[in-house]
């Protein structure tokens, strides 16, 4: 576990004061309609706190949110089945829209050219990565919501400074073709991977963000180390990009692959393709509530939802493919007690040191 690094730069954060109300979740939200009732809560999540009612009645006042899910293959059914999820967990009837197509960092930027135009922005929820909060958040455009006020938030998934809420993770992993490896011969550690026996097996990604994460574990010089040696001229494949690395894996035109997880697709497929062993970084994403977002109340018992909720952090992984390595159920729990962890860190060492690591690896890919 990396220590955590100097505070955040206070110059760069914003300021405000959380939506009304924000300081909790209902107890009994109703039908969608304003009105409240004892129907909050489906027995299968629980009985949610009654101290953010005013925020509950303003939610169902706005009845809808635009959720970003960038390159996602999300579809309406996909959005459908989260609102019944969301209505029948906590009795509001809030209608989801999917708002995709692009990477988080040039959506990030049309954001950010909205917002100068003094136009609405086109979304009201925004799940990414921690540059791209940094970029949202330094540029002044995520409205400010008070996380840690909200009961069953940890504060370990609150970026207090950026107004961020932790609802998701992406994992660099290690995958394995089963029809071509055993799981006896599978690799078991990073080390494993420098080995001959894998030279001109793997297949990886040449983008920094595949490698920085590791710091979060090795440290920023083992890691350095780590990636000019599996780059070593014959030992690696470069994908064009990271999900190009699973369909090589899973097609069996490499027996290895790092810096990937196992597709959804391929999931339900049961392709030939497994996690091997190895402990691997998990980089969080934070929900954010995007400023002048136009259903801001909705937004925030949404991604509350998702990060303080059984049924929330169920539905996240089941129909956004957003897992958590301490959920239950996902895949990433299971790759996580089968390494016996994951690396990770807290929120101020991917706020800053994170930044710095993926800026040294950029420059060593470049070499």
């Amino acid at each position: 576990m990396t220590k955590t690094p100097p505070s955040l730069d206070r110059r760069s954060l914003l300021h405000g004061m959380a939506a009304a109300g924000a300081a909790g979740l209902l107890t009994a939200c109703g039908d969608g309609s304003g009105r409240t009732g004892a129907g909050a809560g489906s027995g299968t999540g629980g009985t949610l706190p009654s101290s953010l009612r005013p925020l509950a009645d303003e939610a169902a006042k706005e009845g809808r949110i635009r959720v970003f899910v960038s390159t996602d293959s999300r579809t309406p059914a996909h959005a459908r089945k989260l609102s019944r999820a969301l209505r029948a967990d906590t009795g509001a009837d809030i209608e989801i829209q999917f708002v995709g197509g692009e990477p988080d960092p040039a959506f990030a930027g049309k954001l950010a050219q909205e917002a100068k135009a003094q136009v609405a922005p086109s979304i009201d929820v925004f799940a990414t990565t921690p540059l791209v909060v940094k970029q949202l958040s330094g540029a002044g455009l995520v409205h400010a919501v008070d996380w840690a006020a909200m009961k069953g938030v940890a504060a370990a998934d609150v970026w207090t400074g950026h107004h961020g809420i932790v609802v998701a993770e992406i994992a660099r992993t290690v995958l394995y073709n089963t029809k071509n490896v055993t799981a006896e011969d599978a690799p078991k550690t990073l080390e494993d991977l420098l080995t001959d026996r894998w030279r001109g097996k793997i297949v990886t990604s040449g983008l920094p963000d595949v490698f920085s994460p590791l710091a979060a574990g090795l440290g920023t010089e083992a890691t350095l180390d780590f990636v000019r040696r599996l780059l070593e001229k014959g030992r690696v494949s470069l994908a064009s990009v990271p999900t190009a690395i699973r369909t090589q894996v899973s097609s069996g035109e490499f027996p290895v692959g790092f810096g990937v997880r196992i597709g959804e697709r391929q999931r339900t497929a049961k392709a030939p393709v497994d996690y091997a062993p190895v402990k691997v970084p998990v980089v969080p994403r934070a929900g954010l509530v995007i400023k002048g977002a136009r259903n801001p109340a909705a937004s925030q018992l949404f991604l509350y939802w998702l990060n303080a909720t059984e049924q929330g952090r169920r539905h996240a992984y089941e129909v956004l493919d957003w897992p958590r390595h301490t959920t239950p159920g996902t895949d990433l729990h299971g790759l996580a007690q089968k390494a016996g962890g994951v690396m990770t860190a807290d929120t101020d060492w991917w706020m800053n040191e994170y930044e710095q690591v993926n800026k040294q690896v950029a420059r060593l890919l470049r070499k």
